[in-house]
């Protein structure tokens, strides 16, 4: 595997030197711009409790904190985890915040435990997404919001380049999510597009 394939490989579960370099990135840049306008979406009210999957370096959750008494991260790559503690050390301290190495297929949480999901550049890589909407309907509070941000509308050629070069990665368009969100019982689908670059936001709610 060419050194190119393989640092691009990490987005999926950050390893070693690579996978340190990656989760780095992750917490800046573009990834930042991205985040802020997909959170433009789940509204301003204030969470008890929310959830980031796939939290990355953890600058995600580190977001839902402004916005919530509580916030969550969960991630299966032990680097992710950890750069995810560091980035909310403080929080975490105060009892504001826990970092969770897990499966989004298999959430360690009980029923009904968030107000707000969010998923940030990571479906692509869900192995069973089928079953993690399922998940995630299923921790979420009856009227919670279920927020995933794209930096691709699941046709965009960059993205297409990339969905080549990553082993198990999957686009998905806002219609291929809003399929699977309703098969899991979620409804008030929203899909968002960015004016001028391939963003895509799809917001769904656990009706009241």
């Amino acid at each position: 595997m060419g050194i190119m394939k393989k640092f691009f490989s990490q987005t999926k579960k950050p390893e070693g030197f690579l996978g340190k370099i990656m989760v780095n990135g992750m917490n800046s840049g573009g990834h930042a711009s991205l985040a802020e306008w997909g959170l433009g979406f789940i509204g301003n009210k204030r969470a008890q409790v929310s959830l980031d999957c796939g939290c990355g370096g953890g600058a995600n959750v580190r977001r839902l904190l402004e916005r919530s008494d509580k916030a969550y991260g969960i991630d299966y790559s032990e680097i992710s985890v950890a750069k995810s503690r560091q980035t909310n050390a403080g929080a975490i301290r105060r009892g504001k915040c826990e970092i969770i190495r897990g499966d989004v297929c298999s959430l360690p949480f009980e029923n009904v435990s968030f107000d707000i999901v969010t998923a940030f550049e990571t479906v692509y890589f869900w192995q069973n997404i089928e079953k993690a909407f399922s998940e995630i309907y299923r921790v979420l509070k009856k009227g919670g919001v279920f927020a995933i941000t794209n930096e691709s509308t699941g046709t965009d050629k960059t993205s297409v380049k990339f969905s080549r070069i990553i082993d198990g990665m999957n686009l998905y368009t806002g219609d291929d999510m809003k399929a699977l969100l309703e098969k899991a019982g979620f409804a008030g689908i929203e899909i968002h597009t960015h004016t001028d670059k391939p963003w895509l936001t799809v917001t769904a709610k656990k009706a009241e």
